[in-house]
């Protein structure tokens, strides 16, 4: 049993995306981000790239680009505790107060916080029950009023309160105004091909947005869907999220991926709905030391 670290990203990613694309949908995260890192993007501190072979075969795959949790490659059941327990200590090693957390599929995630916890006597806390889900065909919603256009210069400053409003959904109290203009910008002058925002207009009025990053070998993944508080129940993330998944399988991509919070059944309901089928369950725990 060996583990390798990378520093390259693109040599990583040569490495690993043979393992990674026999589960493309389940591990379109970590696809998705080891293209950003190519892309030049999370460049704020340098990221952890590991994998652990045995007898010649990768066993497990993990990244991190700090200061988020650590990503794991699809494996369930997990992997023998001795690959856990040596990609955690390799991971403590690295990032030292910069391991946050871990994020995977969901019985790898719990058990990787249960090795932590032994091992560190430190506090494993539930950040997010997730799941992925995968779309081929679109399901097109009932007539909804509207159209769909792309992000323009003109919509900057409503594009950052609609992303305060999506990260103060996604828990988190005070978003980071630079973290929140730094996103608006990467999706304003993103190539087509990995990175766009779609927005929803109701008579000339933008109610709802749908982004897409993270390009897979042969998929997309749809993020950043919101609609304010005040244009909900109407139809409009599914209309925007519907119309943009067809944009990108006309674009080429075979595939799209996206994630649910399974806190929010309306939102797995309504994707189901325009053609997304369930993948697997993914869990984020957060690591509290003692």
């Amino acid at each position: 049993m060996k583990l390798q670290r990378f520093e390259n990203p693109e040599v990583f990613l040569k490495s690993v995306q043979k393992y990674l694309i026999k589960n493309e949908a389940e591990n379109n995260l970590p696809l998705g981000i080891l293209n950003g890192l190519i892309a030049g993007e999370y460049s704020d501190w340098k990221p952890y790239l590991a994998f652990i072979e045995r007898n010649g075969k990768v066993e497990l795959i993990s990244l991190c680009t700090p200061s988020h949790p650590a990503i794991f490659s699809y494996h369930d059941p997990p992997p023998a505790d001795e690959i856990l327990e040596l990609c955690l200590e390799d991971l403590m090693d690295f990032l030292g107060d910069m391991f946050t957390g871990v994020s995977g599929n969901k019985n790898l995630a719990v058990r990787l916080s249960d090795i932590w916890t032994k091992k560190t006597r430190g506090r494993a806390e539930q950040h997010t029950a997730m799941r992925i889900y995968k779309l081929e065909e679109v399901i097109p919603p009932r007539d909804t009023v509207g159209s769909i256009r792309p992000i323009e210069k003109k919509d900057r400053r409503l594009m950052m309160d609609w992303f305060e409003g999506f990260y103060r959904e996604a828990g988190e109290e005070s978003p980071d105004p630079a973290r929140v203009r730094k996103q608006v910008d990467l999706y304003l002058g993103g190539e087509l091909k990995t990175r766009g925002l779609m927005i929803w207009e109701k008579s000339g009025i933008p109610v709802s947005m749908a982004g897409y990053v993270g390009p897979t070998p042969n998929g997309i993944r749809i993020g950043a869907v919101y609609t304010p508080p005040e244009q909900r129940k109407k139809g409009y993330a599914s209309a925007v999220t519907a119309g943009l998944s067809q944009q990108l399988l006309d674009m080429g991509f075979k595939f799209c991926f996206l994630f649910t919070d399974l806190s929010n059944p309306t939102s797995n309901h309504i994707y189901q709905q325009i053609g997304y089928k369930p993948v697997c369950d993914v869990d984020r725990y957060d690591f509290k030391k003692s």
